[in-house]
């Protein structure tokens, strides 16, 4: 008997030939397999799957909208956030600004500090707020201190008894003529203080009104260009009043830097100063929330700087913008973010997660790994199982050989039946290897002939078995 032809009803032929080649082919690379032979298998697809998540939570949430406290509303300050919110939004930035209006810089920072705001327009003499870190230094002021052109006023202390305007008309200004005064003894109370604004400054100077004027902005910027053009005369300058104390109110605080107003800076004939005059400068700075993002602020520090050519035909006060101090010591605190931009320090994706991921995919490859244990365990058992087929063929073997009963050998024939067809589901299953199947297709032949050759033998030998029932030999006939 062939091996293609094995059984009564031929049914374990299905492992012979092209269809059972096709069944094995098809479940050749098992996933178990994979799992088995490959170490980096669980790493790999962990690894790839925690990137995927990551990436996905990064980009995939929509812009970060940052609130940003300012004021005045009608401030260069404001305009210039206003301006770079408008920029943010028509380039579609990752980053956005929310304006959060407020009454001054003074409100402007209490916003920072009670959680109201993420970023803060502050003013370096005005009270800083505890949690905040500097971003940018969106312009320096310069306070201009001068009189009306011919003026007799040329020192601080000429100013004692005297009134002076102060523009733009803030509480800010006022406290920064007062510390100016009480560097040179000068009590606040006995110096009259005026508020003014663009529209009366002409007037209010024509008329005499003012012996001299506060100023403070940028030093180009439009609120000196105003004050100094009303106490103009003709071709005449306004009279500087230098701030000699600049250096010591500078050396006893970082609220306040020393400055220089530039020999010539004023037109006139001839342009005036004629040498540097020494005054204060306080800086104007953005500030964010110390436990703001790294990756966002360098993010928002870096556009900054990129759009300040683009924003300055609009806002002019945007070329003012600058770095603040990086360097170890410095009085400024700087945002880690900021910090990391102007240092050239910025961290790529895998710098700031690479550990994260790494140790994500350990934790997903040792459970993959607990999985694979757990799966091998169960595929050992279902093995073993397997095998155990081969145990019962090789006992029909045994029992067919000795059975001397027709019937019996039908009985066997069944059994084979029913482990033949266990062996398929076991071979579709991947519990046997290469060799396995060879095993039990030796097996089955085996059992099988052994109850061919058996049944042969007791055909050939009718008078040996004539009574299955009886167990014994028929009683011999005689003739009479």
């Amino acid at each position: 008997m062939t091996q293609n032809s094995i059984g009564p009803r031929g049914h374990f032929a299905r492992w012979q030939g092209g269809d059972i080649e096709t069944v094995l082919s098809r479940r050749r690379i098992a996933f178990s397999q994979v799992i088995f032979t490959s170490g980096f298998f669980f790493p790999t697809v962990a690894f790839a799957l925690i990137a995927v998540v990551a990436l996905t939570l990064r980009f995939a949430g929509g812009p970060q909208v940052l609130k940003v406290a300012v004021g005045p509303a009608d401030g260069d300050n404001a305009k210039l956030i206003g301006a770079i919110a408008r920029q943010l939004e028509r380039d579609g930035d990752p980053i956005r600004f929310g304006v959060l209006p407020v009454d001054d810089l003074e409100q402007s920072a209490k916003a920072l500090e009670q959680g109201r705001a993420d970023l803060a327009v502050i003013r370096s003499d005005i009270a800083i707020p505890q949690n905040g870190a500097t971003v940018v230094i969106l312009h320096n002021d310069i306070a201009v201190l001068a009189a009306p052109a011919g003026s007799t006023i040329t020192k601080v202390t000429d100013l004692f008894k005297k009134r002076v305007g102060l523009f733009p008309a803030t509480t800010s200004n006022a406290a920064l003529l007062d510390a100016i005064l009480a560097e040179y003894k000068i009590a606040p109370e006995t110096v009259q203080h005026l508020m003014l604004s663009g529209d009366a400054l002409a007037t209010i100077v024509s008329q005499k009104g003012v012996d001299a004027i506060l100023s403070v902005g940028p030093l180009r910027g439009r609120s000196i260009e105003i004050a100094t053009a009303a106490l103009a005369s003709r071709n005449r300058a306004p009279v500087l009043i230098p701030v000699d104390a600049a250096e010591g109110m500078a050396a006893r605080g970082p609220e306040y830097q020393k400055a220089d107003i530039p020999a010539g800076f004023f037109r006139g004939s001839p342009p005036q100063p004629k040498e540097d005059v020494a005054t204060i400068s306080i800086a104007v700075r953005l500030e964010a929330r110390q436990n703001l993002s790294e990756e966002i602020v360098a993010g928002l520090t870096k556009r900054l700087f990129a759009m300040r050519r683009s924003l300055q035909s609009n806002v002019p006060i945007a070329t003012a913008m600058e770095k603040p101090a990086t360097e170890k010591g410095s009085a400024e605190a700087v945002h880690p973010g900021a910090a990391a931009y102007y240092d050239n320090n910025e961290k790529s994706f895998m710098d700031k997660y690479g550990d994260w991921l790494y140790i994500s995919a350990m934790a997903f490859s040792g459970l993959g790994s607990v999985i694979a244990a757990m799966f091998g365990l169960t595929r050992a058992r279902a093995r073993k199982a397997a095998l155990a087929l081969l145990d019962q063929l090789i006992e029909v073997k045994q029992i067919a050989h000795t059975t001397m009963e027709l019937s019996r050998l039908g009985v066997l024939e069944a059994q084979i039946e029913e482990l033949s067809t266990q062996g398929l589901r076991f071979a579709r299953d991947k519990n046997f290897d290469e060799a396995g199947l060879a095993a039990l297709r030796l097996a089955i032949d085996e059992a099988r002939r052994a109850i061919s050759d058996q049944r042969n033998e007791l055909e050939a030998k009718p008078l040996l078995v004539t009574d299955a029932s009886l167990g014994r030999l028929p009683a011999p006939e005689f003739n009479s």
